[in-house]
């Protein structure tokens, strides 16, 4: 099934729609992909068909950091192989008012970019500079009070 924003809206929204399978199990579609599987690990209750909502969104940042690197880098004509980005979210649970059980919150989050690269240091923190400003998914969690911590790794090319 095919997800299209509505006309009536922002041409620019980013569209998704969840539909109820079982339990915890959900299909998501994004655009033109899809059915994608989302679940709950089974000792949250779910069956473990696919990732949990908190891991797509940590992927999300994952994927936005290492988007935003490369356009940024090209754009900069920053010369580099070997990109990748790790993330890492943690999750507490706290208590919530009239809940049943504990709410789960990411409490921190990390990323580590890890590229090969000839470039000068200068030019090395102009990139972090400029891709840090720039992410929207680690400007999300930014914006919720949650800074991610970023380490780069730049080995020789």
């Amino acid at each position: 099934m095919n997800v299209n924003v509505n006309e009536n809206r922002n041409k620019r929204a980013r569209v998704a729609k969840a539909a109820h399978v079982s339990g915890c199990r959900m299909d998501l579609n994004v655009r033109h992909f899809g059915p994608m599987t989302a679940d709950e690990p089974e000792i949250a209750g779910g069956t473990d068909k696919g990732p949990s909502p908190l891991e797509y969104v940590t992927s999300g940042l994952a994927a936005c950091q290492l988007v935003t690197v490369t356009k940024i880098a090209d754009a900069m004509e920053f010369s580099y192989s070997d990109l990748t980005v790790d993330a890492e979210a943690d999750v507490k649970f706290r208590a919530a008012k009239g809940a049943m059980s504990p709410i789960p919150r990411f409490s921190a989050a990390r990323l580590v970019v890890r590229m090969q690269s000839p470039e000068p240091p200068e030019r090395r923190a102009l990139l972090e500079e400029l891709v840090e400003e720039r992410c929207p998914v680690s400007n999300l969690f930014l914006d919720a009070g949650l800074a991610p911590e970023v380490v780069w790794t730049f080995e020789p090319a």
